[in-house]
């Protein structure tokens, strides 16, 4: 099988940036994802994928049949991804939800006639509005923070509120202001007042009520359908790992309720806790339960862990590969990405009918070391060998 990846900030997205102008942070934590998936690839198939013609010094410690082909400044990124993409048997994207940018790539490949990884279009236009995913959470029941809007057709700036069913964190302290389209903690901001955050909120904006607790996420690596039998594999549901997150208040200190701060990603680490575990996979079930198909590539879900279990709540869903995979892959006893090696091959009894089923209704085992992982957005991980310890 031959498999194009395509990363957006290693393979060309920023090509026309200048190197000086893109955060190293952000560059390090696409470098991260990008080698450890096709390296992951690699060790069952052939993967074509694209690189800035700057970043060649990435690829000197690639698997042999990892084929890259360099990007620069003056090429069309949509044209070569998907000239590339039609020589392979599918393709995996990851991109940013900001402007539409991953739901207009995978789009455009499929329409193209390209198999690409990755849930319905119908799926990634919800999930990368944040708006919209609150309204799909609440109306599926599914708990998750307050949220307001102000939409484009309100002329007194009053909020549209969804409904309370599901809602958690009306009585908040705190608020959250972030963008309907960002990406991680891209732009957000946190208010210790309502009216503070709430002042002058644009339409491309959401209002959240801030939820005391902690912040995490799990990874979903849904199968490929079988072009034979219409089946898709059931779903690899990775373990819940902590996200860790750093305050920023800019160059001075807050000084009044009114000044927000903003929240920086700075990595994860896990497995958590037994008793969270639970907790958190019982969020996730829900999600996969309310999905209009069975997932297919990957699927993140960031959740809060709340200081009291009934403020549990999702906070958002991410229709691609996210940081954790670099952490979570150290973990697994099986390569995650072998889920699609021979697709025709669905001997596990978690096989679904895609054309009698639209639920999740098992899953695929993720065998788990005793190890804990740690890693940081750049993309450096540390495995604690538990049994060494005991040693």
């Amino acid at each position: 099988m031959r498999v194009f990846v395509g990363e957006f900030l290693c393979g060309g997205g920023m090509a026309s940036t200048p190197l000086e102008q893109i955060s190293p942070s952000l560059l390090n934590e696409g470098r991260a994802m990008w080698h450890a998936l096709v390296t992951d690839l690699a060790a069952w198939a052939n993967v074509l994928t694209p690189l800035d013609a700057r970043l060649n010094d990435l690829a000197d410690d690639l698997p042999r049949n990892v084929q890259r082909f360099t990007l620069n400044a003056s090429a069309d990124l949509q044209d070569a991804w998907l000239d590339a993409a039609r020589a392979c048997d599918v393709a995996i994207v990851v991109a940013p939800e900001t402007d539409g940018e991953l739901h207009r790539l995978v789009t455009l490949f499929r329409e193209s006639g390209v198999k690409v990884l990755a849930v319905d279009e119908t799926v990634i236009r919800m999930t990368t509005d944040k708006w919209l995913t609150a309204l799909w959470l609440d109306e599926h029941g599914i708990a998750t923070p307050a949220t307001w809007t102000n939409p484009r057709e309100s002329n007194n700036g009053a909020f549209h509120k969804i409904s309370r069913r599901g809602s958690v964190g009306l009585d908040a302290k705190r608020w959250v202001r972030k963008p309907r389209d960002g990406c991680g903690s891209d732009s957000i901001r946190v208010f210790d007042d309502r009216a503070s955050a709430g002042s002058n909120l644009q339409s491309h904006e959401i209002m959240q009520a801030w939820v005391e607790g902690r912040p995490a996420s799990i990874l979903v690596v849904g199968g490929m359908t079988c072009a034979t039998s219409n089946r898709v594999p059931a779903p690899i549901v990775c373990p819940v790992m902590w996200q860790h997150c750093d305050w920023d208040a800019g160059d001075s200190a807050r000084t009044s309720q009114s000044c927000p701060t903003s929240i920086c990603y700075r990595g994860g680490s896990g497995p958590i806790e037994p008793d969270l575990q639970s907790r958190g996979r019982a969020l996730a079930d829900q999600v996969l339960q309310a999905m209009p198909k069975p997932p297919r590539g990957f699927l993140g879900i960031d959740l809060l862990l709340g200081d009291r279990p009934e403020d549990d709540c999702v906070i958002e869903i991410n229709p691609r590969l996210t940081t954790s995979y670099i952490g979570v892959r150290e973990l697994a006893s099986q390569n995650l990405t072998s889920i699609w090696n021979s697709p025709e091959r669905l001997n596990s009894p978690g096989a679904i009918d895609t054309g009698h089923c639209n639920k999740v209704s098992s899953e695929r085992p993720f065998g788990c070391s005793s190890d804990q992982v740690r890693w940081t957005v750049e993309g450096d991980v540390h495995v604690v060998d538990h049994r060494s310890d005991a040693r």
